[in-house]
């Protein structure tokens, strides 16, 4: 099952040299033990369309799911969670 969130959820990354060690949302800590997907989204860029890096995670208890980062605030959010 997919959740997909029609309003993303905030979230904050933590890196630690370079690698992405722990994602944090609502609250709650996820420990990252694998990033599985990269990609970039420029969308009408001509525009000021949304420029976002996307992350695909695994997480220490199992959890995948899709982080982006808005390149313009710096701000993460999380976009969806498959289970």
């Amino acid at each position: 099952m997919t959740r997909l969130f029609a309003d993303p959820i905030p979230a904050r990354l933590v890196w630690d040299e370079g690698e992405l060690t722990l994602l944090q949302v609502a609250g709650r800590r996820f420990t990252v033990v694998e990033v599985m997907r990269r990609w970039r989204v420029e969308a009408e860029w001509w525009k000021g369309g949304p420029a976002r890096d996307y992350l695909t995670l695994r997480t220490a208890d199992g959890m995948v799911c899709d982080v982006y980062t808005d390149r313009g605030s710096g701000s993460s959010w999380l976009q969806r969670v498959m289970d």
